[in-house]
Formats: C-alpha cells, structure tokens, sequence
C-alpha cells in the first residue's frame, strides 16, 4: 500500500536531480567567484555543459545521489545555528567569528571524505583481491591506501598551516 510517506517512485528522477544540484551549485559558485568578470552568459552555459556531462557518469550521479542528503543535513544544521544565535543576540553567522572558517573547512572535509568512500566502493582496484596491482591507470595509483592516506595527511596539514597562519594576522597578536 503506497502512503504519502512513500517517496521510492522519485528515484526514477534521480539523473534530473544531480543534474539540477550540479548545474546550480557550479552555477552558483561561478556568480560568487565572479570567476570570468560576471558574465552570466557563460556562467549559465557553463553550468549547463558541466551537469550534462554529470549525467554521461553513473559513478557522478551515484556519488551525488549519497552526498546530496548530507549537504541538505549541514544546509538545515548550519540555518538552525544561524537562527539559534540571532535569537540570543548574536549577528547571525557572523557572530561564530575563525570558528566560522573551521566549521567551514570541517563541513567541506566531511562531505569530501564521504563522497571519496562512495567513489571507493564502486572503482574495482586491481589489488583488491590478492591479484597483482597494475599501475598503469590512474585510479589504481590515486585510489591505493598509501597514496590515498599521504593525500589526507598532506590535506589536513594544509588546513593547519592554513588556520594556525590566519589566527596570527587575526588576533592582531603576530609581528608585520
């Protein structure tokens, strides 16, 4: 018996939705980077091209498919925040001050590191079941343990050099 609750024939739809998410989220980023002078020509065509080819890779729209319910959980955790802290006087998002960076660049890993382990599990590593590695490809050599795990190290350094560096010109407390 199919109740309103029951949202299984949506998944049909699927390929429209990362299509729509992809096209708007590059689209969007493209309008705040103001990357090409702000011509909203390009930026829509743009954006168009990259969620058509989107579409072309099962892997894409399966990745997008995981990751989308997550960014909506952070989108309605990070309003509540904003809305929580107006309430008690604060500026909304700006009252979170350098947490704001961090809760950004935490966010962003998050779903970074989310869709890297669903991308994992669809790519067949030669390796994986005790055969010889072969090396030729590119995704053999990006997605093998070892490289994967120097990425992360070298990504989490990044942020705390990144962090640590901006809190010194922040605080007014570091030499100019």
């Amino acid at each position: 018996m199919a109740t309103f609750l029951d949202i299984s024939g949506l998944e049909g739809f699927s390929n429209i939705f990362a299509f729509l998410f992809v096209f708007l989220v590059v689209y969007g980023v493209l309008l705040w980077s103001k990357v090409f002078g702000g011509n909203k020509l390009l930026y829509l065509l743009l954006s168009i091209i990259i969620g058509l080819f989107t579409l072309f890779s099962p892997v894409a729209i399966g990745t997008i498919s995981y990751i989308a319910p997550w960014v909506a959980l952070i989108f309605i955790f990070v309003t509540f925040i904003m809305i929580g802290s107006t309430m008690f006087g604060g500026e909304g998002i700006e009252s979170l001050g350098g947490a704001k960076t961090a809760t950004f660049a935490i966010l962003i890993l998050v779903v970074f590191v989310g869709a890297l382990s669903y991308i994992r599990d669809q790519v067949n590593v030669p390796g994986d079941e005790g055969e010889e590695t072969d090396f030729t490809k590119a995704t053999t050599v990006l997605l093998h343990p070892k490289v994967t795990g120097a990425i992360f190290v070298l990504l989490v350094a990044i942020f705390a050099v990144v962090l640590l560096a901006g809190g010194a010109y922040i605080g007014g407390g570091g030499h100019h």
